[in-house]
């Protein structure tokens, strides 16, 4: 797994977009295009809702069937042709109240901006494995780029379903004597070709259709409990390490840090204008919990916070439409 390490400290960006599906995508399109400087940061290739959708046949000015992974990469291109910067890496941790933003991904890095758009979408876990949040940092990890060295030589278990899943894996597998590449489902949402880069490792074993029941251990993890779905049989791996990465429906917030207004339901509050409570950071998506979760819809709040965007960094009394 390769990160983008070209990045100065101090390098400014004008816009910095949290989150790279349909709605951020269209963001960077619309900043980019009037002249801002933008950074996109993603957590994966395939991400979000529309990375893992294998069919898509109803998007405006995409005859399909088309798969939410290829509409992404189209939509991404065309952002990067504007002059948009995509950046990989996971977010963690935001200081929105300063001037300018920050944001902090999970491999330390730090990206600074004067106006941040939050389009991360809704695929974090509302429900934890039994034993995940005791042995959490004594053996469960959510980031492989962070910790598999400290697994080298030994089995682990990768627990997710996704290309990002397979991302870590990876890179995983290059310090693990064994990789048990787990799946709730019945297959891995991916792009074909990741999935068959995941098979062809010698060390990566892949269970379909497994359920976790536990994590055990005593100090540091020992082992992980498995049901297998289609058989109905329990088995026990012997593993030092468990990284988790599955996603949900839960708003993809926690970066935020109750820096600003939420919902009970942990969903992002805005104004008319796509505005968060905080000025000059805006929101888009998913992550605002819509009852009609398309893609074109997000792909129009993305465009809408982008605008707004525009009139706060140029002093604008009011939205000015790009055509």
């Amino acid at each position: 797994m390769e990160f983008t390490l070209t990045e100065k400290p101090d390098e400014l960006y004008d816009v910095v977009i949290i989150g790279a599906g349909p709605a951020g995508t269209t963001a960077a399109i619309y900043t980019a295009r009037a002249g801002w400087k933008t950074l996109v940061l993603y957590r994966a290739e395939a991400d979000g809702a529309l990375g893992i959708t294998q069919k898509i046949e109803n998007y405006p000015g995409v005859p399909g069937p088309i798969s939410g992974y290829e509409l992404l990469k189209r939509m991404r291109e065309q952002a990067k042709s504007f002059g948009a910067k995509f950046v990989r890496g996971k977010v963690i941790a935001t200081e929105l109240k300063t001037d300018p933003k920050k944001v902090y991904t999970i491999d330390g890095r730090e990206f600074k901006g004067k106006v941040v758009i939050v389009a991360s979408g809704a695929m974090e876990r509302a429900h934890k494995f039994k034993g995940e949040e005791e042995f959490l940092g004594r053996g469960v990890s959510y980031c492989g780029v962070c910790d598999a060295a400290f697994f080298k030589d030994q089995p682990v278990a990768v627990i997710g379903d996704d290309d990002y899943a397979i991302e870590e894996a990876l890179f995983i597998a290059r310090f693990a004597s064994k990789v048990y590449f787990i799946v709730p489902g019945s297959k891995i949402k991916a792009p074909p070709e990741a999935v068959e880069e995941l098979k062809k490792q010698p060390n990566v074993e892949i269970l379909l259709h497994h359920r976790v029941l536990e994590i055990v251990g005593d100090q540091t993890v020992k082992g992980i409990r498995l049901k297998d779905l289609e058989t109905g049989e329990e088995k026990f791996l012997e593993v030092n390490g468990v990284f988790i990465f599955l996603g949900g429906t839960k708003p993809s917030v926690d970066f935020l840090m109750g820096q600003v207004e939420m919902t009970d339901g942990e969903c992002i509050v805005v104004n008319e204008e796509m505005m968060t409570s905080v000025p000059g950071v805006f929101a888009a998506g998913d992550v605002l919990c819509n009852e009609v979760k398309q893609a074109v819809v997000a792909a129009a709040m993305g465009c809408k916070a982008a605008l707004a965007a525009d009139k706060f960094l140029s002093g604008k009394r009011k939205i000015v439409p790009q055509w």
